[in-house]
């Protein structure tokens, strides 16, 4: 599926009554479930059209070795995908890539207003106070009229309460050629939505085009605007555990 709703139906326990929906941006390209190298190099055909087919199975080998292990071990996976192309940033063809994932995550509680305002301070303490190997990232384009600072708000979407957050790193890899290591820019933006009661949904967007960090807002905030808890009993049984 290239874009269109998702839906996520009863997963996990029993107790906590998985459903939901949203608008997946037409751009994306939902990346497979399983881990059958055909299913990879399918999705990587999409992402990468009239690319060349030796390329296409290698990109897809490597993101099916990494990319399905990127749900934390408490965070029950309810999408995985990915866009990949090219967008005009003052008059210039740059490269666009980002990666989407949609998770839930237990909290128990039975009032979300009570547990978006809790995350929002648990979220300040955690973006504010630094994260290991990662650096600020002294980028122009990033700045705010009091310089490089994350951005954190409390949002008020169609369906509630929510917290939004959006960082920019830079992040220090170990390189063989380069004893300082290679730095790579890393823009992460990050949606959490209590759901009525039970259990939260984290929409995060992670991209290396911190260039286009307006243009990935705009993204996140498509998702929150077409997020819903609404959703009909019968069609959250047909969608169980996934998007459609």
């Amino acid at each position: 599926m290239s874009g269109g709703t998702a839906h996520a139906g009863a997963a996990g326990r029993a107790d906590i009554p998985y459903a939901f929906e949203y608008r997946i941006p037409d751009e994306f390209v939902q990346l497979p479930g399983t881990l059958t190298a055909d299913a990879w190099t399918a999705a990587m055909a999409r992402l990468l059209p009239g690319g060349d087919e030796e390329y296409q199975e290698f990109a897809g080998e490597q993101m099916r070795t990494y990319l399905p292990w990127i749900f934390a071990g408490e965070d029950i996976g309810f999408a995985l995908a990915m866009c990949m192309g090219t967008e005009e940033v003052d008059g210039d063809d740059r490269l666009s890539a980002g990666l989407l994932t949609v998770s839930g995550r237990i909290t128990g509680h039975s009032d979300p207003l009570f547990v978006a305002e809790a995350l929002y301070r648990a979220k300040e303490t955690k973006l504010f106070t630094g994260e290991a190997g990662l650096r600020e990232l002294d980028f122009e384009a990033g700045k705010g009229v009091q310089g490089r600072q994350d951005m954190l708000l409390a949002v008020k979407l169609p369906c509630g309460p929510g917290v939004m957050s959006t960082s920019l790193r830079s992040l220090t890899l170990a390189d063989a050629e380069r004893p300082e290591g290679r730095v790579f820019p890393l823009a992460a933006l990050q949606l959490i939505i209590p759901a009525p009661s039970g259990y939260c949904v984290y929409v995060t967007l992670a991209t290396p085009s911190v260039y286009l960090l307006d243009s990935y807002s705009e993204r996140l905030a498509h998702i929150g605007r077409t997020f819903s808890f609404d959703v009909p009993e019968a069609g959250a049984e047909a969608e169980a555990a996934g998007p459609g």
